[in-house]
């Protein structure tokens, strides 16, 4: 192959991955303003191929729990807007929006997804040891458990972000 047709596929390989990025970048902007505009907090998105439709799977969450209401709203706005001239080619061809709740077995990543659970009993996986308590605070590099062994009182234990396997609400 000489230089300059490698320079021309080299040159349509970067054009198409700068329109990607553009793409993912305002299709990201969009689900980001549908779960503002329904009052949820964002928790994954994805998109991939199923046979020959995409799916957009989006998981929300808010203080409380979500709704059927907020998926359904949720969905309705994301529509609209990919809906729209504009927006026309940010998923190409047929696809389908699914839009849900994580669901209790979810790991705890973010700080948010540990606000949203205080007062709730979590099972934590740290160094090979397990705890499990009660969610009593959260900052930005801890978290404190409330822990009850037994007849023995209740104690408090502070546990390092970084330092956490896996959280887990318990049911």
């Amino acid at each position: 192959m000489d230089k300059a047709l490698a320079f021309v596929i080299y040159y349509i390989i970067m054009l198409l991955q700068g329109v990607y990025l553009e793409n993912t970048s305002k299709l990201d902007s969009l689900v980001l303003g549908a779960c503002s505009r329904s009052g949820v907090d964002l928790v994954e998105k994805d998109l991939f191929g199923a046979g020959n439709r995409k799916i957009l799977r989006i998981f929300i969450d808010k203080d409380g729990g979500v709704s059927v209401e907020n998926c359904a709203s949720t969905s309705r706005y994301l529509s609209e807007e990919l809906d729209k001239e504009e927006n026309a080619n940010l998923i190409d061809g047929a696809y389908t929006i699914e839009v849900s709740s994580p669901g209790l077995d979810r790991p705890l990543k973010t700080k948010r997804d540990f606000e949203r659970n205080l007062g709730r009993r979590l099972r934590i996986t740290q160094n090979g040891k397990f705890l499990k308590g009660v969610l009593k605070s959260v900052n930005g590099v801890s978290i404190v458990l409330e822990t009850a062994n037994g007849k023995k009182p209740a104690t408090e234990a502070c546990i390092q972000v970084s330092e956490i396997l896996t959280a887990k609400v318990e049911p």
